[in-house]
């Protein structure tokens, strides 16, 4: 009968572990850029969410207290919450403090990636917005993860692999793509300037962090219109581009595209994304790091194909007159 009741027992344990193993872990974060890179490496042993869509990210909103009480069962019972830190989710790491504490009692223990230490992990960041930095903010991650839940720290080890080689294969620019960019000259928000400069190696003029800094911006163009229509003149796309960030405010450089416009200097806004989810069939950092730069080459192949036809009128004119000539001599 012991021998029995040891075996039921054995065997419960057993199913227990196992049962337990195959559970995802809940995981709550702040920003669609952390839910990303945490769906990627967690895979199947990961259930996510985040509560700040791209319009929420830095204010408080009622757009994330309506995701707080839709989600509230999964942020009641979560095993993990990652942040990112250092000011960028404020707002939401409060708002979800708060609500458990409100409505379940519950403190919340945050892991936020600002805090890894490069002592346990070197290129630990949370930064993302170039290649270089997204590798480590993915390691970050990946560490975060392995930390919480060791049993599948194996899992998470691969699937970093696995992300860190999609990375380099949608990041690697063309030779073809690197000397188009590196020529294109632009005034950008500031928190596109990383991007800009270290991947995609187009020419910052200057960035603007604030509308006071635009009208500084606008003023020195007003004062020496000629320094920005030589630097036009100089690229092969023939002008300069405006560089929006869709989550800072897509209109604060719109007076810089004005001034340039005014003192008859070529050039284009665009808006850059700089978040998943901050446009439609935008779902990871990866697309919207494709998006940015099909943006910009896109309105440069356009401009080429738009200018090709005309280059050539002179051209066909030349021929045809050549041709009448001949045929009346004949």
């Amino acid at each position: 009968m012991k021998k029995t009741i040891g075996i039921i027992l054995t065997l419960f344990l057993i199913c227990s572990m196992l049962i337990s193993g195959a559970s995802a872990l809940n995981v709550v974060t702040t920003m669609p850029n952390i839910w990303d890179v945490t769906q990627e490496i967690g895979g199947d042993k990961v259930t996510v969410i985040y509560v700040a869509p791209p319009t929420a990210v830095h204010i408080s909103s009622d757009t994330i207290d309506a995701v707080l009480q839709k989600n509230s069962d999964f942020i009641n019972t979560a095993d993990l919450f990652i942040g990112q830190g250092g000011g960028m989710d404020g707002t939401p790491i409060t708002k979800v403090t708060e609500f458990r504490k409100t409505n379940f009692g519950k403190d919340t223990d945050w892991k936020l990636m600002n805090e890894v230490p490069t002592s346990a992990l070197p290129n630990a960041t949370n930064v993302y917005d170039n290649p270089t930095s997204l590798i480590g903010y993915a390691q970050t991650i990946a560490y975060i993860l392995e930390t919480a839940d060791p049993a599948n720290a194996g899992t998470y080890a691969a699937n970093l692999e696995t992300y860190l080689k999609k990375i380099s294969t949608v990041t690697t620019l063309t030779p073809a793509e690197k000397e188009a960019l590196s020529d294109v000259p632009i005034i950008c928000q500031f928190r596109i300037k990383n991007q800009a400069e270290t991947w995609l190696g187009m020419h910052v003029i200057t960035s603007y962090p604030s509308p006071e800094t635009v009208q500084a911006i606008v003023d020195d163009i007003h004062a020496d219109p000629a320094k920005y229509s030589k630097i036009a003149e100089d690229a092969k796309c023939g002008k300069i581009f405006v560089v929006e960030n869709i989550v800072a405010g897509q209109d604060i450089g719109k007076p810089i595209h004005e001034a340039l416009t005014d003192e008859k200097i070529p050039c284009e806004r665009v808006v850059f994304l700089n978040l998943p989810k901050s446009a439609d069939g935008i779902n990871s950092i990866l697309d919207y790091y494709t998006y940015n730069k099909d943006l910009i080459l896109d309105s440069i192949n356009d401009e080429t194909q738009t200018q090709s036809p005309l280059a050539v009128v002179p051209i066909i004119g030349a021929l045809a007159c050549a041709v009448l000539f001949l045929t009346r001599r004949n």
